[in-house]
């Protein structure tokens, strides 16, 4: 490991990768130098509706209380051979940032650490684990988005370093598309989700290639070529550069 690396890795915004930002790297529209510039003075601020996260914590919270009372997952989410629903101290080592719980695991051969917090971990009748990610979005057979997703569950299972990982899966929650007429007339209007479950093969070879590609992008002094016709954080700091020069 060079030297500029191991100063770099000191500080924590070098030290330490989400599953997220991993997830980021297999995206059509990746940037290195982007995810340069943006590792070294944070993102452009997020606009992401609220809306999304208030759901993602109904739905965790709806399976923990129905577990905590009945022992048994919501009908919505049919998965076989439950033993247990687990905490994410049950699986990993966990350090609290900004008031949340994180997995975290050292990944020897990028000296990246890499963190996260999976929606749901069930522990299965033969002792391994199904983590469980939620997507509040439409389902469709080409989803754009999945080989992010896939990067960020086969990070969860890299994160899970005392259990054994058997099983990944989605649950996308749809948006109903068709309502009828008459539940526009109520008071309560609600709109209705519907679950789609889908597995994820686990691949453990992919989140080391692509921490080690990480590496690199961090590794070099100077941001890298950016993407052809990338649009993107690198295009508009190089717009302000430019007028800073003139």
């Amino acid at each position: 490991m060079q030297k500029s690396f191991l100063k770099m890795i000191e500080n924590e915004k070098f030290k330490y990768i989400g599953v997220k930002e991993l997830g980021n790297l297999v995206k059509s529209d990746f940037c290195p130098r982007c995810f340069w510039y943006e590792k070294h003075f944070g993102p452009f601020p997020s606009f992401f509706p609220g809306v999304f996260n208030v759901i993602d914590r109904n739905l965790k919270n709806s399976v923990w209380l129905r577990w905590k009372k009945e022992r048994k997952l919501p009908e919505w989410l049919r998965v076989e051979n439950v033993e247990k629903v687990l905490t994410v101290e049950s699986i990993g080592v966990v350090e609290k940032k900004h008031g949340q719980k994180y997995l975290v695991a050292l990944h020897k051969k990028s000296g990246l650490i890499l963190r996260g917090s999976p929606d749901l971990i069930l522990k299965l009748k033969d002792n391994t684990l199904h983590i469980i990610d939620f997507k509040t979005s439409q389902f469709k057979e080409e989803d754009q988005f999945f080989p992010m997703y896939e990067v960020q569950l086969n990070g969860y299972a890299l994160l899970a370093t005392k259990m054994k990982v058997s099983k990944l899966s989605l649950v996308y929650f749809n948006p109903t598309n068709e309502i009828p007429e008459e539940i526009f007339t109520k008071e309560n209007f609600m709109l209705n989700f519907g679950p789609k479950i889908v597995s994820v093969r686990l691949k453990a070879e992919l989140i080391t290639e692509l921490l080690m590609r990480a590496k690199e992008i961090l590794e070099s002094k100077t941001p890298p070529p950016p993407r052809d016709n990338c649009k993107g954080t690198c295009f508009y700091i190089e717009r302000i550069l430019k007028n800073f020069k003139k």
